[in-house]
């Protein structure tokens, strides 16, 4: 049962916004990441006691105009719990107030994947994203998000730089990759380490320990928590660590203790099921080779295998002509679409018009993609390498995956984080790796279109949650929840009482999403 409304501090002391500012690495990070010789900024005001929270209030506008209201914020959390006298780290915490409190409902905190969340402050910038996303989970209980630790506006961000992009016109071997790769972590590692920053903090346990000082914080007793992706593995740490809080838990996009290297065979059966339903589309009738759409896109690898394709066209930015090859291992790469992305359902309605391209010889926008992507500023955090290569992957995992023929058509996933992770030389080992059985009440929404955790992934952990229901959405992609929301708002409903009461009887096991609506080739 939630605590009254007023906020209870763990610490005694609430700070001023510009203490907060001042008392931690803000402006000037980012350009000190992107040059490691730049001399540290100076602080000014005494650093805030772990546990120490400021709130504010927040107004966000709604689509169909006017405003709503929640609460914004900053908690100070150690680093390394491990270590005494740690140093603390800031995160972004949000509040939303339940609209009609019913009398126990425990508060939902919603666990954003990644781990390259970049707080709510852009996504409630986009146009009905409040409306959609998270009006309906604090109806009857609050919701709090919190952010991931080091990324977005976590303070220190811990931004590490982008390496040069390889060249377009010739094949780049894997060595040359790995070099680069670990060169860029080398050198960021190094920045951070001078910094007196301690890397070993950046874990999903100590974010899963994260999730619990907000709720101290806040003084709630019980949780419920909503994650998919890696909020999923975020989700199942704090599950396995601090069990005594989590009343209940809906997941989705499973990605369990063993699950940060994807298993390329099971991704492949994602693509498959995804390509089936292509080869069967009315829209698509007299389109779809001989053999169906999966021996299409092998066609087109076994084609640029023995003749790798050149196109000429010219930069956008720079307006000279560039020539972009396309061999194997660049098709591999666009086994989910070059258009879109088919981690989403709205991204996979360009899929089979981007394999038909393919596959008649037309590399064209495939190679006008590569020029944009190319052109376009991204950024990976020190923190997303660290939280990830702590999960790391069993030594039985890794030769599953050195050894599966899959790769041949998906490539090689994972490859980053096997150049990367060594590197950053943190590891929670085997031991958190294994699978763990809870009865804690669990819904398991899961796509069996996911190309980013597949259905294998589900079905491999669902038999550890003891008082469980599965639901499999056919046709769902990686959040599969909200595809099956936005489907059936029955559905929605349902989701929405297991988590206000633990009731999960009317849930189905199935939930079946309408039809792609495929876009045509040109």
């Amino acid at each position: 049962m939630n605590k009254p409304t007023l906020l209870r501090l763990r610490a005694r002391a609430v700070f001023p916004l510009f203490g907060l500012v001042t008392a931690l690495w803000l402006p000037g990070l980012r350009a000190q990441a992107a040059a490691p010789q730049a001399t540290p900024r100076k602080v000014a005001a005494p650093t805030p006691p772990a546990g120490s929270m400021f709130l504010y209030p927040e107004r966000i506008p709604l689509e169909a105009g006017g405003l709503t209201s929640a609460e914004r914020g900053v908690i100070f959390v150690p680093v390394n719990r491990n270590k005494p006298g740690s140093a603390v780290i800031s995160l972004d915490v949000y509040r939303f107030k339940a609209v009609r409190p019913e009398p126990g409902a425990p508060p939902i905190f919603l666990l954003y994947g990644g781990p390259s969340f970049g707080g709510l402050e852009p996504l409630l910038s986009r146009r009905g994203y409040y409306e959609k996303r998270l009006q309906s989970l604090h109806q009857t209980a609050d919701l709090v998000v919190v952010s991931q630790r080091g990324i977005g506006p976590s303070k220190p961000t811990t931004w590490i730089e982008i390496q040069p992009p390889f060249p377009l016109d010739r094949a780049v071997s894997d060595d040359e990759r790995i070099e680069a790769v670990q060169k860029a972590a080398r050198r960021e590692k190094a920045f951070w380490i001078e910094q007196g920053l301690d890397l070993g903090g950046f874990t999903v346990l100590e974010a899963a320990a994260d999730l619990d000082d907000v709720r101290k914080a806040f003084g709630y007793e019980r949780i419920v928590l909503w994650g998919g992706s890696f909020g999923s593995h975020w989700a199942m740490a704090t599950m396995r660590r601090f069990p005594q809080i989590v009343e209940r838990a809906v997941l989705r996009g499973m990605e369990g203790p063993d699950h940060t290297y994807d298993m390329p065979s099971h991704v492949l059966n994602s693509i498959k099921r995804l390509a089936a339903e292509a080869d069967a589309a009315p829209a698509l009738e007299g389109l779809v080779p001989s053999g169906g759409m999966m021996a299409a896109f092998e066609k087109v690898i076994e084609r640029v295998t023995s003749e790798p394709v050149v196109v000429s066209l010219k930069d956008p930015k720079t307006g000279a002509m560039q020539r972009v090859r396309f061999g194997p291992e660049d098709v591999r790469g666009m086994a989910f679409g070059y258009t879109a992305t088919a981690q989403s359902r709205n991204g996979m309605r360009t899929w089979a018009s981007d394999v038909l391209t393919l596959y008649r010889g037309d590399f064209t926008a495939a190679a006008e993609q590569r020029l944009r992507d190319r052109q376009t500023e991204s950024f990976r955090t020190a923190s997303f390498y660290m939280l990830d290569c702590g999960s790391g992957i069993t030594p039985a995992r890794s030769a599953q995956i050195a050894a599966d023929p899959a790769v041949a058509i998906v490539g090689p996933l994972g490859f980053n984080y096997r150049a990367a992770c060594p590197v950053w030389e943190i590891d929670l080992g085997d031991a958190f790796r294994q699978n763990f059985d809870t009865q804690i009440p669990t819904v398991i929404a899961q796509g069996d279109y996911d190309v980013s955790t597949p259905l294998e992934n589900a079905l491999e952990l669902a038999p550890h949650f003891k008082r469980s229901r599965f639901v499999v959405v056919h046709g769902g992609s990686h959040p599969a929840l909200d595809d099956a929301m936005d489907a059936s708002p029955e559905f929605a409903q349902q989701i929405l009482t297991f988590a206000r009461t633990g009731d999960m009887s009317s849930l189905p096991s199935e939930v079946k999403l309408p039809p792609i609506q495929w876009v045509l080739p040109r």
